[in-house]
């Protein structure tokens, strides 16, 4: 699979939102709601314009196969690792992974010592394999308006 990972373009918005809809919808099924599984155009369009969002393009035709968001947390002082989505039909081929490490080396490079996630603890793939790129659960979040709560999960990057 041939793809190039770069910032993403106020152009992508809706590219992307259709793209959050068919990978999300997965955890609609397990029963896992998540906001980005109905998210509006114009809500990515603040999020390109107000955190960094990548996307996996497949270069011809520019085809957006993936995404990982960074937003700033000030509560942790750190950036969260969020919105990864894959294309249903090309999850677990690694691009996730590919995305991870451009979002985790963009903020090496910018000389940032650790990043956090959070996933459904009830999640049956997820925490596993955060656990297996790096990531460590720091602690819990309870969702009183969800049916499950999170892991914290963290990992250092120098």
């Amino acid at each position: 699979m041939v793809f190039i990972i770069e910032r993403a373009k106020l152009s992508d918005a809706k590219s992307l939102a259709e793209l959050y809809w068919d990978a999300y919808s997965e955890n609609e099924k397990l029963g896992l709601p998540a906001s980005a599984s109905s998210v509006s155009v114009q809500e990515v369009e603040q999020w390109i314009n107000n955190t960094i969002l990548f996307v996996a393009k497949q270069p011809n035709p520019p085809i957006i196969m993936g995404t990982v968001r960074l937003k700033f947390n000030e509560d942790w002082n750190c950036f969260v690792l969020s919105r990864l989505a894959v294309k249903s039909e090309l999850k677990g081929q690694g691009l996730s992974k590919q995305l991870m490490k451009a979002a985790e080396k963009a903020l090496a490079d910018r000389k940032e010592n650790v990043i956090r996630l959070t996933v459904a603890q009830k999640h049956p793939y997820l925490p596993t394999m955060y656990k297996r790129r790096g990531y460590n659960i720091v602690g819990e979040r309870n969702l009183n308006d969800l049916s499950y709560n999170e892991f914290i999960m963290e990992k250092v990057l120098c």
